[in-house]
């Protein structure tokens, strides 16, 4: 193995040697451009040389840790050793093949670096290069962090992974302290004193501010994830359920949609449609993304092509042919180099103290000594470890709200209050299904308003919220077009009463096939003009994912329309009101009978307000709110009692409840005689309804 390691590395070094002489002779005797060439053709060939070294690091590091810490193994354990070792070696394969595509890129780019004549000192150039160069280089960290990020996770099942895991951080420095730095360093070159090519050095820069305060409008289940895999990490040694990776997929997927509809805010009509999205500091959620316990553990770090797919994505919107990054990694990409380089609130530390082990040509080592993290973009970047704890101190902290969206000690009250909303619904529905009285053309209407109301609960707060079918988006879409069918009944029941008072026809003169007939013509036009809402709303958000924002404000504008309706109504009763009682004052016309008693105003006020809908609109209006959470929670609990305040206001009173009262005692007691049930025979009772029926009819005619 020392054998392999030397020749190994005596190669290198003979070939990076000879590199080094060409280079410095290309410097001494030829002009800029042919200075250009050569370079280029030396960086193309250490580049080749660095793939090279990427290669032999992947295939020595299973014999290297075999060797230092898995000769003693059993023969029960080594199999399961072998697969762990496999998974840090792929690990640190992935990132370092990441650096590599780096560097032949960059070379690539040489040809397009600019030498020209400083103005300013006579006889000195100027480098002018591009802001897909070099510089980004330095972004690739010198330490890496697996054993800090994943040896304690992985300690109980894995007591192996710690020196596993030391071994890629080892070889990680290893890689880029003798290979990487003198392979590619040319400011170490002997120039000569005639050609100072390399006296000033001048980059593009990334026009673009900086995105610390920036918000990105996202889905709240993939946030979620990310959350959750922050507070509960796995250990990258363990075997993912394939759903698992599902969902990390789907995630990146979901995010470079939201990042590609740019849109700031979509308007919500229902609870669950705001648990769908959330607004989120944008460069909290890129670290949230790119961070080593999170769904991008496996896309390779490319410094050049995030920048790239950044430059793409923010300077031009339009064309995103231009990225790299396929859908899948575009959300990686362009994380990444939104964190590291526009995001200062997020990368501003001062130096830390790290330790290091030094490790040789011939494979041995020296002890652990503490580096200083205190030059170049260390500075700034600080170490891995500690900006991870100040990030996951962000998400404890004011900036993410949506973090703590339910209250696991309220979680209780709402399993109650659900279940209190559906029971008292379906008593209210009871018993205008059962009450003869109850079954004219406004209770009608009013019924198919609770049966509707409680479809709505149930598979919005049952189905969906315990089973979990059907799909998120699908939940939203049949909870508002349920709130736009309930809103529909409203429309139909506040008409009814206006057509009542103004032709002056209480709901108990019509006959039970004129009433039959309204109904079911007031039914026809509330479901036709309700399905021809949900289609466009479902022909909007199944066409595209960019529709969705036009389907939710559809079914706004159809909730809002629905409800000035109402408005409306209950503004002419009123209106009608006043000019009835100025006709009477005028007409001097007295009534010692008060309009209505203090219970039965407050009663009429509740009414006023249900059935006009204005609960709705504000329900639906603090759901449009940012930043207020935990306040929506609680107007969602505080709706879930609007079934028991449904039964007091339409049962509990003064005339339905005696008759629901009677209607239950004559179950017990026979002898009590009902509303409607005297006693006498049933001829009587037919030849009196019939005589009733037959002076309405002909009162109607006249």
């Amino acid at each position: 193995m020392h054998t392999v390691r030397r020749i190994t590395r005596a190669i290198i070094v003979r070939r990076w040697c000879y590199y080094r002489r060409q280079i410095k002779f290309s410097v001494r005797h030829l002009n800029k451009t042919g200075f250009l060439e050569r370079y280029s053709s030396y960086r193309r060939e250490s580049a080749q040389l660095l793939s090279l070294g990427v290669t032999y690091l992947s295939h020595l590091f299973i014999p290297l840790a075999f060797e230092h810490m898995g000769n003693h193994m059993s023969d029960e354990l080594l199999p399961g050793w072998i697969k762990n070792i496999k998974r840090v070696r792929d690990m640190l394969h992935t990132k370092l093949r990441g650096w590599v595509q780096d560097t032949q890129f960059v070379i690539d780019q040489t040809v397009n670096y600019k030498i020209e004549e400083d103005k300013n000192s006579s006889g000195k150039y100027i480098l002018r290069r591009p802001l897909l160069s070099d510089a980004l280089l330095v972004y690739h960290g010198e330490y890496l962090s697996f054993h800090d990020d994943f040896s304690e996770l992985c300690e109980v099942q894995h007591p192996e992974a710690s020196q596993m895991f030391g071994l890629a951080d080892a070889l990680y420095n290893f890689y880029h302290r003798y290979w990487y730095d003198r392979a590619l360093d040319y400011r170490s070159l002997d120039f000569n004193q005639k050609y100072k090519y390399y006296t000033k050095t001048v980059d593009e820069e990334w026009q673009l501010e900086d995105r610390s305060n920036a918000t990105l409008y996202v889905d709240t289940g993939c946030v979620q994830l990310l959350v959750n895999a922050l507070d509960h990490p796995t250990c990258p040694l363990e075997d993912l359920p394939p759903e698992r990776i599902e969902q990390r997929d789907q995630c990146r997927v979901q995010l470079w949609d939201d990042m590609v509809q740019r849109s700031p805010h979509i308007p919500v009509t229902s609870y669950l449609a705001y648990t769908q999205r959330t607004n989120v500091n944008l460069c909290l959620l890129a670290w949230m993304t790119v961070n080593s316990h999170s769904i991008c553990q496996d896309v390779p770090f490319s410094m050049t092509q995030s920048v790239q797919d950044a430059r793409c994505y923010f300077d031009s919107p339009d064309d995103q042919s231009c990225l790299q990054s396929n859908d899948t990694d575009a959300i990686c990409s362009v994380f990444r180099a939104l964190l590291l380089l526009k995001c200062r609130d997020f990368s501003s530390h001062k130096p830390l103290e790290v330790c290091a082990v030094k490790l040789y040509s011939d494979g041995s080592y020296s002890t652990v000594f503490n580096a200083t993290w205190g030059e170049g973009i260390y500075k700034q970047y600080g170490k891995p470890t500690q900006r991870a704890l100040k990030y996951k101190y962000g998400l404890n902290s004011a900036t993410l709200k949506y973090k703590d969206f339910k209250i696991d000690n309220l979680k209780p009250l709402e399993i109650s209050f659900i279940t209190l909303n559906i029971l008292f619904r379906l008593l209210t529905a009871g018993v205008y299904m059962y009450l003869p009285q109850l079954r004219n053309l406004p209770g009608k209407i009013f019924l198919s308003f609770q049966i509707t109301g409680i479809v709505q609960i149930l598979c919005s707060e049952v189905v969906y919220r315990m089973v979990g079918v059907p799909d998120l988006s699908t939940a939203v879409l049949i909870d508002s077009a349920l709130t736009l069918l309930s809103c529909f009944w409203l429309n139909s029941f506040c008409y009814q009463m206006f057509a009542c008072i103004r032709y002056l026809r209480l709901p108990n003169d019509l006959l039970r096939a004129e009433a039959s007939q309204i109904f079911r013509r007031q039914a026809l036009y509330a479901v036709i003009a309700w399905s021809t809402v949900c289609a466009a709303c479902i022909a909007f958000e199944k066409t595209s994912k960019h529709y969705l924002m036009y389907s939710r404000i559809l079914f706004l504008l159809g909730i809002t329309l629905s409800i000035s309706f109402n408005l409306i109504c209950l503004g002419l009763l009123g209106y009608m009101y006043l000019c009835t009682r100025n006709s009477m004052k005028q007409l001097k016309i007295f009534s010692g009978a008060k309009f209505a008693s203090k219970k039965q105003l407050l009663f009429m006020s509740v009414k006023a307000v249900i059935l006009s809908g204005v609960g709705i609109i504000i329900r639906i209006g603090f759901h449009q709110a940012q930043g207020i959470a935990q306040f929506v929670y609680y107007v969602h609990i505080a709706t879930m009692v609007q079934g028991p305040v449904l039964f007091v206001c339409f049962v509990c009173n003064e005339t339905t409840l005696p008759l629901f009262k009677n209607m239950i005692l004559s179950w017990w007691d026979p002898d009590i005689v009902c509303h409607g049930r005297e006693l006498c025979s049933a001829e009587e009772r037919n030849l009196a309804r019939t005589l009733n029926e037959q002076t309405l009819a002909a009162e109607y005619s006249l």
